[in-house]
């Protein structure tokens, strides 16, 4: 189900997030595409968090995702917290 990868490591919406890309229509290749082609944001995170923002039309798309541990196959993942929109 979750196949889809950035930087080679798997990339996982939390459940807030889900609901997040849902109400934008966003799949989770959408969310890959948003990060390899979307630029940094101005604001800095804390380490091993990234924030980047992609722009299409007269919106701002946002993303931020957490380097983390998948527990249950003990493996290292890139959990998506945020996906969001804001008017340029």
């Amino acid at each position: 189900m979750f196949d889809v990868c950035y930087k080679t490591i798997p990339l996982i919406p939390s459940r807030s997030a889900m609901k997040e890309m849902m109400q934008l229509g966003f799949a989770l290749s959408d969310c890959k595409d948003m990060l390899e082609q979307g630029y940094d944001a101005p604001r800095k995170r804390a380490s091993d968090t990234e924030e980047k923002w992609y722009n299409k039309g007269n919106k701002t798309y946002n993303i931020v995702v957490v380097k983390s541990v998948n527990f249950t196959n003990n493996e290292e993942i890139y959990l998506i917290t945020h996906v969001g929109e804001f008017s340029r």
